[in-house]
């Protein structure tokens, strides 16, 4: 596990020039990015077959490249899945995010988890056919594989060269406490494909995003919050996990620690590496 396969998630730099991001990437020591194709992202799925190889020559001319794509695909048969995975796999992108499948409420778990796993394993098939991975992303409050149970459930049987666990420990830590997410982890450490870089801490009261009735949480650097990232890596170094890193700043709007510009974003990051780097 080292650094050749980091990058930064696109979602906060919306609002900068790609080349202008490169650019402080570059200078930041972040030499790849994981790029949103998702509606208002930095590419429309609509117009995937021009703006992604577009994105992808402006970013190299200023020494960055995709390392992964950011996407909203959830199923096989939307006539968009086939052509952001092949654009992309032209590109020589080899990983990729799903979307989500929001939870629908109590007493439809069982049903809904059929449901998915039926997709799943059609856009496994597709994967495979077209030369891509996916990475299906644990993400906390109401979608399907909050509980990274439900991920075990929906990836049984598939090949994690189509479709993997796309690990976020903080989401696992927030849904998980204080052991949830090491159980969670030993449960699927041979289907991790992809890590998502973030971190949180409790709040006393509800101004936050997610928690319960008294406590919510808020975004924070790395330094200062409560995810178990040592433990996390060293179990990672222990599985040989070598795919993408990508370092999500989450330091936009009322959810963050501080609300940061794109600019400010990049440089946060890059102190995380730096806190990440001591670790590994």
């Amino acid at each position: 596990m080292g650094f050749d396969n980091i990058m930064i998630f696109s979602k906060h730099l919306k609002g900068m020039p790609l080349a202008d991001a490169a650019k402080m990437l570059d200078a930041a020591g972040i030499h790849a990015i994981d790029l949103t194709v998702r509606k208002n992202g930095h590419v429309e799925p609509t117009a995937v077959e021009d703006q992604l190889p577009a994105a992808a020559q402006t970013l190299k001319q200023n020494g960055i490249r995709i390392g992964m794509i950011t996407t909203e695909i959830t199923d096989p048969a939307n006539p968009l899945t086939g052509r952001i995975l092949r654009t992309a796999t032209k590109l020589g992108i080899t990983h990729y995010k799903l979307g989500y499948y929001p939870y629908q409420g109590f007493g439809t778990l069982r049903a809904q988890r059929r449901e998915v796993a039926a997709k799943l394993k059609d856009l496994a098939a597709m994967n495979l056919e077209i030369g891509i991975r996916g990475g299906f992303h644990n993400h906390c409050e109401d979608s399907l594989g909050a509980s990274l149970w439900d991920i075990d459930f929906l990836l049984n049987g598939i090949d994690p060269k189509a479709i993997g666990l796309y690990f976020d420990p903080m989401h696992a830590t927030v849904e998980g406490g204080s052991a949830g997410w090491l159980m969670a982890l030993d449960l699927l450490a041979d289907r991790i494909i992809m890590l998502a870089v973030k971190d949180f801490r409790w709040l006393n009261d509800k101004h936050g995003y997610g928690g319960g009735r008294l406590h919510s949480i808020e975004m924070c650097p790395l330094e200062s919050g409560n995810t178990q990232w040592p433990q996390v890596i060293e179990i990672l170094k222990k599985i040989n996990f070598d795919g993408p890193i990508s370092f999500h700043g989450e330091y936009q709007g009322k959810f963050s620690f501080r609300d940061l510009t794109s600019e400010q974003v990049i440089e946060q990051t890059a102190a995380d590496l730096k806190v990440f780097q001591s670790w590994l």
